[in-house]
């Protein structure tokens, strides 16, 4: 399994940068990755989900493109041979006014286990 950096960016009992195997960051790495996006950087606008979906109206043509921004998303993450979005996984809930969930599986592409990942929307 491979190992890198571990998020967030630390430093371990000896000093040296923090470690960790790439499953325990999963889920992180994907959590930043469908972030709302929101950052200072002008080279590195637009990245992630826009909190302004909550403010939208709930129709085809707007889950449409929140699940095409998310698609693209994985679509990277499967070019780096990382996780696969599995596809008819992406379900919307709404348990309350002003909050949406997204919900998806994806498959871990080294350790094929497979996971449900809720992304909450306030």
């Amino acid at each position: 399994m491979k190992a890198g950096l571990a998020i967030p960016v630390g430093v371990n009992n000896t000093g040296g940068a923090a470690w960790a195997e790439e499953s325990s960051n999963d889920i992180k790495t994907i959590s930043l990755a469908i972030s709302d996006g929101d950052n200072d950087n002008a080279f590195q606008q637009n990245l992630g989900i826009d909190t302004s979906i909550v403010f939208s109206i709930m129709d085809y043509a707007f889950q449409a493109s929140v699940i095409e921004k998310l698609r693209s998303i994985f679509l990277q993450f499967e070019r780096d041979d990382r996780y696969k979005l599995l596809p008819g996984s992406i379900k919307w809930k709404q348990e309350k006014e002003g909050e949406m969930i997204l919900e998806f599986a994806y498959q871990n592409l080294e350790t094929d286990n497979v996971i449900t990942l809720s992304k909450s929307y306030t």
